[in-house]
């Protein structure tokens, strides 16, 4: 059986969490027009991404339009 990647209060949330990662690079690519490879990039450099990858906070619960948004927002505040 492979090892647990994530997991929250003692259960592997692995699954949930690619699947939102995953939803979160389809959103990525339709708004900015990009390839898969390119927003798996973007999305992986991320403090986003960073916070996703801890499931202690929750983030990985919500929705991928949620998790999308706190990237457009991070993506917004480094260009200014």
């Amino acid at each position: 059986m492979p090892e647990k990647i994530y997991s929250f209060n003692g259960k592997d949330i692995t699954m949930n969490v690619c699947i939102q990662i995953r939803d979160v690079i389809k959103l990525l690519q339709q708004h900015f027009h990009i390839t898969f490879e390119e927003a798996v990039l973007r999305f992986y450099k991320s403090e986003t991404y960073k916070t996703l990858q801890e499931t202690e906070n929750g983030l990985w619960a919500e929705s991928a339009e949620y998790i999308a948004d706190r990237y457009y927002e991070e993506n917004q505040s480094s260009h200014n």
